[in-house]
């Protein structure tokens, strides 16, 4: 799943147990990767590094480039129900 941000975006670098704010320019692509543990986020890819991104911003920023924001919810759910959860 691809998203193209049409306005810079923050989103949570992850590395070394703390977390770092980062903007994403505009017209960047994003590549969702699955939801995330907390669900306000998405796991995304940005020029091969990893990040958090709130799942409304994703909505409200972003162009979908394949897949739907909603198939990354159903993704959630699913894996929810193969948890357990």
């Amino acid at each position: 799943m691809q998203y193209r941000l049409n306005t810079p975006t923050m989103v949570l670098a992850l590395g070394d147990n703390h977390q770092q704010a980062v903007t994403v320019p505009a017209d960047k692509v994003i590549h969702v990767i699955g939801p995330a543990q907390d669900d306000r986020f998405v796991e995304v890819a940005v020029d091969d590094q990893h990040f958090l991104m709130f799942e409304s911003d994703l909505a409200a920023r972003g162009k979908p480039i394949g897949k739907s924001l909603s198939e990354v919810r159903e993704q959630r759910s699913l894996k929810r129900v193969a948890s357990g959860g």
